[in-house]
């Protein structure tokens, strides 16, 4: 995909006057990759902002964005990035964002990425050190981790949250919940998916927080409300008033959320 959008970036910039209209994003793409490979990571970003904020950015720009933050050490950004991407992933963007994963300590994250890609056309080098990751992972999982993992990356969502970023908080809260299902009894079980639920809510990924919490026998009141609002967000407010009317009758915060989410349905 990556090479076919390049090839045909070429093509506009040497196609003369009648393709002006792209001309300009697609020199900035051109020299961004040619700055890329050179190892000249800084002016690849300046070049890649200019056609992110373009009318016609491609849609796997993340492709090359990404690994050039991840490049420049700025991690949290290329993660931003992938997963802000609906394009789907090819085996060395897959490599990218494992790696990113890895040096922001999400290891499971990291391990998810990496185990699918033997025999995916990356090469033997590549292949092989993706399996070395893997390898690292599994021994740092020998054994349980300690609950001061967990509570350190809830920790780290809620913090990247309250920064606005819920796509990032989200794999935080991922990180949560995969290192908490190696405790042998719960651990700040609900409060993770309540999290979770709410960053995927926030980034407007109601398919997801359905997913995760609608067949739950039973939901803290807190989670609760995230299914509602993502019922409400999917279009089926019926599943959702269940939810909020008993709430909407106590008192305190969670009673005003669910008032306020019930005003907003139709009678």
């Amino acid at each position: 995909m990556r090479l076919v959008f390049i090839v045909m970036a070429t093509l506009v910039v040497s196609a003369g006057t009648g393709a002006r209209a792209d001309e300009g994003s697609a020199r900035h793409l051109l020299a961004g990759v040619h700055a890329f490979k050179e190892g000249r990571y800084e002016e690849a970003l300046v070049e890649l902002r200019i056609v992110q904020h373009s009318a016609d950015a491609p849609a796997d720009l993340a492709f090359y964005l990404g690994p050039t933050l991840y490049k420049l050490g700025r991690h949290r950004e290329a993660l931003a990035v992938f997963v802000g991407s609906g394009a789907p992933r090819d085996a060395l963007t897959e490599l990218y964002l494992g790696q990113t994963f890895y040096q922001l300590r999400l290891y499971r994250r990291a391990r998810r990425s990496f185990a699918p890609l033997q025999g995916q056309g990356l090469g033997p080098a590549l292949e092989d050190a993706a399996q070395r990751y893997v390898v690292a992972i599994d021994r740092l999982y020998a054994s349980p981790p300690s609950v001061k993992a967990i509570d350190a990356y809830l920790a780290d969502g809620v913090a990247v949250a309250r920064a606005g970023e819920p796509l990032v908080a989200a794999e935080y809260f991922e990180e949560a919940r995969e290192v908490e299902a190696f405790e042998p009894t719960p651990y700040r079980r609900a409060e993770i998916r309540t999290a979770l639920a709410a960053a995927r809510n926030d980034a407007r990924q109601s398919a997801a927080v359905i997913e995760l919490l609608a067949a739950e026998p039973s939901l803290p009141p807190e989670a609760a409300i995230e299914l509602a609002r993502a019922y409400i967000a999917s279009g089926q407010p019926a599943r959702a008033r269940p939810l909020l009317e008993p709430l909407a009758t106590g008192s305190g915060a969670i009673a005003t959320k669910a008032a306020a989410l019930l005003a907003k349905l139709a009678p």
